[in-house]
């Protein structure tokens, strides 16, 4: 019914304002409990969206209505808190890197990874569209993988940027990688609350550059994990993973196809 409404309104309304603002009134009607959705303009005048969710205000230059649910799947057992440091691996344009900012606070920081340069100009632009915001988003400029190196990465400027499935006829690019542990080292980082992870398939590769952090800084992850790899969802070797390395985790499937698996000191079997 829902998709048979929204063609409808494709029709009806192919672009514009109008089309926005009855966007806005479904979306508004079939919103969750402490979620709601705004029109707004930014200084130049250009329409944003404003986003409610749990009391936290997103200005973003993309509308949120599908992907706000993610917010609370992602912290379906750990709730990033004030003062937290947290990894957002797979960043994209930023939509969760901004919400976990406002949570953490000054004292906390979010490590926005974003290898593909398209998609941090886009978080750097939803960062601005928050002046609220605390200088505690640093976007960093690495593809996490199980090795030190340079890495051919398909740079889509969009959610399906990734160094390991690249379209036949998909432009590359040479991005340089990081094992998690070596970047820790490197940068002393002491403590990691959080590890949120949707790398378009390259979850296995950054879990292996990770075992250290795990074993010295426990952290709790969420990691999307419905990709598919070689005819496998990578759920399973995810799992393997953590089972391998006896670090408790759990797969949830939200909207039948979200799959996330949970793993850190609060995930419960």
């Amino acid at each position: 019914m829902k998709k048979e409404l929204k063609k409808a309104i494709s029709k009806i309304f192919p672009g514009g304002e109008a089309k926005e603002k009855l966007k806005l009134i479904y979306y508004n009607l079939n919103k969750a409990e402490g979620v709601g959705f705004e029109l707004a303009k930014n200084d130049s005048g250009k329409r944003i969206y404003k986003t409610i969710f749990e009391k936290i205000k997103l200005f973003t230059n993309e509308a949120l209505y599908p992907i706000v649910a993610d917010f609370n799947y992602y912290q379906h057992f750990y709730k990033v808190k004030q003062g937290d440091i947290v990894l957002d691996a797979g960043a994209n344009f930023g939509h969760l890197s901004v919400f976990f900012s406002k949570i953490v606070g000054p004292e906390g920081l979010v490590y926005a990874f974003e290898p593909d340069s398209l998609n941090a100009k886009k978080i750097k632009e939803n960062i601005n569209l928050n002046p609220d915001l605390e200088d505690n988003i640093k976007i960093i400029d690495l593809l996490l993988w199980n090795k030190n190196e340079i890495v051919d990465f398909y740079e889509a400027g969009t959610v399906g940027s990734s160094a390991v499935w690249i379209p036949e006829a998909g432009k590359t690019v040479k991005k340089e990688s990081v094992r998690i542990d070596d970047w820790v080292k490197k940068n002393q980082i002491s403590k990691i609350d959080f590890i949120k992870m949707d790398i378009e398939g390259a979850e296995i590769e950054a879990l292996d550059g990770c075992i250290e952090t795990i074993r010295e800084l426990k952290p709790n992850f969420a990691i999307a994990s419905y990709h598919v790899v070689n005819g496998e969802q990578t759920y399973i070797k995810v799992e393997d993973f953590f089972k391998r390395n006896n670090y408790p985790y759990k797969t949830v499937c939200f909207r039948k196809t979200e799959i996330i698996t949970f793993a850190g000191p609060l995930t419960k079997k």
